[in-house]
């Protein structure tokens, strides 16, 4: 049996379990030990939706969108202080929810705890935005002596 994409995965079957890959959702998603329920898309995305995409250059990404345009997505990882520009042709699937560990607990996208979990995100990226700028401004003062 030949290995499927996800793209092939989503066009059969509709959904697909995936298992993640890196830190860039962190504290959500953690690397090889969470799985994700992705459905293929069939309506724009809505803002906080988690959205799979696949860059030109082939690399999947599994980001969060953070404000709609007329153009497409403003998307960013839960653990990143920057946004990218995300069209619509780009977009894959969304997540409907995920085991975060091997301890085989789902938590849904529309559960009370994933609605806990949204709230603190905006304090999250501002935490985050303030460690980069104070990473820069340390390493700026650094180099002026």
């Amino acid at each position: 049996m030949t290995p499927q994409t996800i793209e092939q995965v989503l066009a059969q079957q509709g959904r697909g379990f995936f298992q993640t890959s890196g830190a860039s959702m962190e504290p959500m998603l953690h690397h090889h030990k969470s799985t994700v329920v992705l459905e293929a898309v069939r309506r724009p995305l809505r803002r906080m939706e988690v959205a799979l995409y696949r860059r030109p250059d082939g690399l999947y990404v599994l980001h969060r969108v953070v404000g709609v345009t007329k153009d497409g997505y403003r998307i960013r990882g839960d653990n990143c202080t920057w946004d990218e520009m995300v069209p619509q042709e780009w977009i894959l699937g969304v997540m409907t929810g995920y085991y975060p560990n091997e301890s085989g607990q789902f938590i849904s996208c529309d559960s009370r705890d994933y609605r806990a979990y949204l709230r603190t995100l905006r304090l999250r990226y501002l935490k985050l935005r303030a460690r980069y700028l104070a990473g820069r401004v340390r390493r700026f003062l650094t180099r002026r002596r």
